[in-house]
Formats: structure tokens, sequence, C-alpha cells
């Protein structure tokens, strides 16, 4: 019994092999035109199959992407709504340091002209106030 199985299983997997030859395109020169239109069948049932397959990866993978492309914009319009409250919380402190309007015709008080009997200073010195003065001293005595 165990023998005849052998025996049985062994011609099974050759006849297989066989097949997965034909199936390749290989050893085709033995076969008769009803097997090669029965392997045509076959092989385009087994291409239907792997195309329907490759079509529900494919559109499972859109669907995954819109959902992201969905998802992002979602929090891009969540960052733009912090923007627009990060800008307009810095903008209202800077709202309560402008200085009031004068009425037309008067100016405001940093604004008064200088009187014309005071001297004005109008060299440009570079470097620390008080060294300035003395740098120029040194620099004439030189």
């Amino acid at each position: 019994q165990v023998k005849a199985d052998t025996v049985s299983l062994a011609k099974k997997l050759e006849a297989l092999e066989v097949s997965k030859l034909k199936i390749l395109g290989e050893n085709l020169g033995g076969c008769s035109a009803e097997e090669l239109n029965c392997l045509e069948v076959n092989i385009e049932k087994s291409l239907r199959t792997i195309r329907g397959k490759k079509t529900q990866v494919l559109e499972q993978q859109i669907a995954n992407l819109k959902e992201k492309e969905r998802m992002l914009l979602k929090d891009n319009e969540d960052l733009r709504g912090k923007q627009r409250d990060l800008e307009a919380s810095l903008v209202v402190p800077a709202l309560n340091c402008v200085t009031p309007l004068q009425p037309r015709g008067q100016l405001a008080p940093e604004q008064e002209p200088v009187p014309s009997d005071e001297d004005v200073e109008t060299e440009l010195y570079i470097g620390l106030p008080g060294v300035r003065c003395s740098n120029r001293r040194s620099g004439q005595a030189k």
C-alpha cells in the first residue's frame, strides 16, 4: 500500500512538473491544439485573478493616500489657525503701544520743534560716549 502511494505521488509530482513547464511556455512541441487552448484559458483566468488582485491593492493604496491627504489638510488648517492666533496675539500688544492721534495742526509732545537758540551737535562719533571725548583730545594731541 505504501509503495503504491509513493508511486502515485511520484506520478502526480511528475504531472505537476510537466504542467508547470507548459504554463511557463516550455516543452509545448508535444501538445495538441486542444491542450494549447486549455493552457491559454487557464493562463487567461490566472491573469484575470492577478489583475483583479492588483487593482484591489492599488485601490486600497489610493484610499489610504486620500485619507492621509485629508488628515494632512486638516492638520494644515489647524496650524494656519494657530498661526493666525499667534499673529493676532502679537499685534494686540503692539497696538497698545501706539501713541494716541493728535488733532490736525497740533504736534505730539515728542514732535515739538527744538528751539533754535540751542546748540545742536551734528558730528558723528563711533564708540562709547565717554570714550569719544578722550580719543578726540588724544587724537588732536598727536
